[in-house]
């Protein structure tokens, strides 16, 4: 019975001292703080595709997501040769909608409406609304780890997963 009583007092000591059970994940959190991501949207300079998600046509534009980081935006006015011309950097992004000249995005939890200048030389925010999105799990489907969630900066924000080293 003794034996029990210590194997018993041992998990209970692990579980409240912030020690994981179970297996590890592949992925690790990444975090922002909250006013860090709201002013960080912003249009910068065509980047290379490399984690493409969801795409979206608009008149002679392509719409493609970079999962967790942002935007691309391609001119295909000319399908046999589009251009990456533009990235609209938001951090957390996996999903887009386009209505009229607004572009609606997931800004991690946040949903931002932005209004797209002719011809994208520029972007506005123009809305958003807070905490409306559950948050990102890992791309192996598991959530923060008790230990993640207790080292998580205050009023941070989880923005994107990355490979473990």
């Amino acid at each position: 019975m003794n034996k029990y009583k210590f194997v018993a007092v041992a998990f209970l000591f692990l579980l409240v001292s912030g020690f994981d059970i179970g297996p590890v994940s592949m992925y690790e959190p990444v975090f922002m703080l909250r006013s860090e991501m709201e002013k960080g949207i912003r249009l910068e300079g065509p980047r290379e595709i490399r984690h493409p998600g969801k795409i979206y046509l608009k008149d002679d534009l392509i719409f493609i997501n970079e999962k967790y980081q942002g935007i691309h935006v391609i001119d295909n006015t000319d399908p046999t040769d589009p251009e990456n011309f533009a990235f609209i950097r938001i951090d957390g992004c996996i999903d887009m909608a386009m209505k009229d000249q607004i572009l609606y995005a997931d800004n991690a939890v946040d949903l931002v409406a932005l209004a797209l200048s002719p011809q994208m030389t520029g972007i506005e925010v123009t809305g958003r609304n807070k905490d409306v999105f559950p948050e990102l799990q890992a791309p192996d489907g598991r959530g923060l780890t008790a230990r993640e969630q207790m080292a998580r900066p205050d009023n941070a924000i989880l923005v994107r997963w990355k490979e473990r080293n």
